[in-house]
């Protein structure tokens, strides 16, 4: 079974199996394509929606427009000062156009590079942090001092780090799970919460407004330059999925930014009583979600038909014009289809180059005759000798 379960990892491209509800629910996942996997009892695979991606369907663009602009422009404007050509007693540059366009057209990528690269920051931090907190538990003291003296390289990942450390040391907080996965199986949608944990209150009144101790808090950390109302909606759905599961009562929701700049962290308390809204919220767009799937696949399906027919009638119209041809005089081989000639095209072709090879015959019989005859000089001198015989 090992043996088996180790080649579907390999040559699956699927994860291990997560195990819910005492063994009654397997899901994987599908790391190639970012979905999970329900194990249905007959073996298939049935697609689950994540909860990143239904609450993904929430429209961020009236943030993230702006800040495209702004990360264009800070890859625009150096470029151009780089590239020009200052106009000697002006405070004016040159540039050739053609350059330009090159720059502009290069710096339109430039939120993909940030959003790739805070992705790449976001990662490391998130595995330094899954680490330590696998150190503490599994009273792991070898591991945790090597953590502790072995921070990630990039400066900015490790200030994330660092803001992870200070938030659990103001709110002493003790571990019960890191990256533990979830399953609704109400709900049908399934995902992975950053940590499960006992916090107590700390002394900002603005971030714990009364003093509490022991509380059991679901944690999510997040390495983004904003906090959006969208990862009330994740937390909430990891929420109702771990209660729905194990039956324990989760009092409060921890949202912390990790400041990459300036270690700090900035959280977002979310208690009991904010969790309904947010739920329903997450269920409105887990609805949305899905009913967009299936407009969606009907307009692929749709598409799909439309892209078929095009292919076709633009077969048959290649074949309609190359019937209307009368010969292929002059062409060294027929190129309709895209290179691919009907059967009309190439029969023709073979007609014409046949008819071609049959006039050469011709043309090289009627050469041929028209030569007069060389003879040899020993063919000359018997000529010669029956001549004189004769006469």
């Amino acid at each position: 079974m090992d043996n088996l379960e180790s080649f579907i990892q390999k040559f699956g491209g699927l994860t291990e199996e997560y195990v819910f509800y005492n063994g009654e629910v397997t899901l994987r996942y599908d790391p190639k394509d970012h979905v999970y996997l329900l194990v249905t009892p007959d073996g298939t695979l049935e697609k689950v929606l994540g909860v990143t991606s239904v609450s993904h369907i929430i429209d961020k663009s009236m943030i993230l427009i702006p800040w495209a602009c702004k990360m264009m422009q800070q890859k625009l404007v150096p470029a151009i000062v780089a590239a020009a050509t200052p106009v000697e007693g002006t405070t004016a540059i040159q540039i050739d156009y053609p350059v330009l366009e090159t720059i502009i057209a290069d710096s339109k990528r430039a939120h993909k590079e940030k959003l790739n690269e805070a992705g790449d920051i976001g990662s490391i931090a998130h595995a330094w942090i899954e680490q330590y907190i696998n150190c503490k538990l599994n009273d792991d003291l070898l591991k945790y001092n090597e953590l502790l003296q072995a921070f990630p390289q990039d400066e900015r990942a490790k200030n994330a780090c660092l803001a992870a450390l200070d938030w659990m040391h103001y709110h002493n907080v003790r571990w019960i799970h890191t990256e533990r996965k979830i399953y609704s199986r109400k709900h049908k949608y399934a995902g992975t919460m950053d940590g499960l944990c006992l916090v107590d209150s700390c002394k900002d009144p603005l971030c714990c407004p009364h003093p509490f101790k022991d509380r059991l808090s679901i944690a999510d950390w997040k390495t983004s330059n904003y906090l959006y109302p969208e990862y009330l909606l994740q937390t909430a759905a990891y929420e109702a999925a771990y209660v729905e599961e194990t039956h324990q009562k989760v009092e409060d929701r921890w949202i912390i930014r990790l400041g990459k700049e300036d270690a700090k962290f900035e959280p977002w308390h979310l208690e009991a009583e904010t969790f309904k809204d947010d739920f329903d919220a997450f269920l409105a767009a887990l609805n949305l979600r899905l009913k967009f799937d299936i407009i969606e696949e009907r307009i692929s399906n749709i598409k799909d038909l439309s892209k078929q027919k095009k292919k076709q009638d633009k077969v048959k119209s290649l074949l309609q014009k190359c019937k209307k041809a009368d010969t292929y005089k002059g062409i060294r081989k027929p190129n309709c289809n895209k290179g691919n000639p009907c059967e009309y095209c190439l029969a023709k072709y073979k007609e014409v180059q046949d008819a071609k090879a049959g006039i050469k015959v011709k043309v090289q019989a009627t050469k041929n005759a028209g030569k007069r005859k060389r003879l040899t000089p020993k063919q000359i001198l018997e000529s010669l000798s029956k001549i004189a015989k004769t006469s």
